[in-house]
């Protein structure tokens, strides 16, 4: 199969289980400490990732470990974006985090390009363009719903919906970085595996740290609920993490940021099913104006990586 389309089911696999992830994680995250469930996953996470590659390629931990900048780099983007990312979807429309932050990643994509960054990629025809500009009003388009009380939800007030946007663009500028370090890490010849639990060591301490060392918790849960809890994550937490990172080298960080911009509708329609989330026509509005500039900027990104035979 072409690279560039194997890539492309990866990508869209990636996006479904994200979006399941988003509704899932948004419901259990008002009653369940987002930072416990997250150490338990995540270190998970790390010890079987870390462990297969040291047994099965010991050469790419020693790769990895003499590109100590991109290293840092990808742990930073790790702790910031899932922090963003699981506070945000608390206090805001899962689907409206989901749109900008996604949206976000193809803007920031390309102005990592026009400042020299090569792993950003720019526009190379009018299809990417016009899709562009659509994303970028429409994300302008939710913000302000979400603001003046049009979205179907907001956890508080004014203030709450700003910082929930603000936490979703974090999410998808950091996002993009850690897409741009982990080709540099893959060009080097470290693999997904690798890549995928070497990228989460700082997240880990983080969590931990807040985790065992705060008096105040949440409510309080049973080891068994935990338990439920933490492999429910896992399982939607690592299988698109890892179909992300196998994307990673077969596509250029542009295309896999527009891919990625095609589940709003998904979460939107799942969330409405969950019923946490009132149906909003004006979030459907900005979300249709998301998606036909996802479609745009794919379809020109996939024709410009000759996905098409």
């Amino acid at each position: 199969m072409n690279p560039a389309a194997l890539g492309l089911i990866f990508t869209l696999l990636f996006v479904f289980l994200e979006a399941v992830q988003f509704v899932y994680f948004g419901n259990i995250f008002q009653k369940v400490d987002s930072f416990l469930i997250g150490f338990f996953v995540f270190g998970l996470t790390v010890t079987f990732s870390i462990a297969w590659t040291a047994v099965y390629r010991p050469k790419q931990l020693k790769t990895a470990l003499a590109l100590p900048k991109q290293l840092f780099l990808i742990n930073l983007g790790a702790v910031v974006t899932f922090t963003a990312y699981l506070l945000s979807v608390q206090l805001i429309e899962p689907a409206i985090v989901y749109t900008i932050s996604a949206g976000t990643m193809p803007i920031t994509a390309l102005i990592l390009s026009k400042l020299g960054v090569r792993e950003g990629g720019g526009m190379r025809n009018i299809a990417e363009s016009s899709g562009s500009i659509l994303i970028f009003f429409s994300i302008v388009f939710l913000a302000a719903i979400t603001l003046f009380g049009y979205s179907g939800f907001v956890r508080g007030d004014t203030v709450t919906a700003w910082i929930g946007i603000f936490l979703a663009i974090v999410d998808g500028v950091f996002f993009t970085l850690i897409l741009v370090n982990s080709q540099r890490l893959n060009q080097a010849g470290v693999g997904p595996e690798a890549v995928l639990g070497l990228r989460l060591p700082l997240y880990l301490l983080v969590t931990g740290l807040v985790v065992f060392t705060r008096t105040e918790t949440n409510e309080t849960i049973s080891a068994m609920e935990i338990s439920i809890y933490v492999t429910i994550g896992f399982l939607l937490t690592i299988p698109p993490l890892y179909l992300l990172q196998k994307a990673v080298p077969l596509l250029p960080t542009l295309t896999i940021s527009a891919l990625t911009a095609l589940g709003p509708m998904a979460i939107f329609a799942l969330q409405n099913i969950e019923g946490r989330v009132a149906y909003s026509a004006m979030t459907i509005t900005g979300l249709t104006i998301y998606v036909a500039g996802a479609m745009l900027l794919a379809v020109g990104a996939v024709t410009a990586t000759n996905i098409r035979e």
